[in-house]
């Protein structure tokens, strides 16, 4: 299984994937698009992500 990091970048309201996506938070709905799909920052978002794309993602820090 593949294994994609990101961190959070609070700074510039950004997430960053070392898959090279780059998204943007909405600080107003405290989420993010990634592949298509809204992700909000409250839930688990590596569980989230891992069962929705089925890959690894890892959250390291910036």
């Amino acid at each position: 299984m593949k294994e994609i990091k990101f961190y959070f970048d609070f700074d510039n309201y950004k997430v960053i994937f070392d898959d090279g996506n780059i998204c943007d938070i909405d600080s107003d709905r405290d989420s993010f698009v990634y592949k298509g799909v809204e992700f909000t920052l409250e839930s688990d978002v590596e569980k989230d992500l891992c069962y929705k794309f089925n890959e690894r993602y890892v959250n390291i820090e910036e």
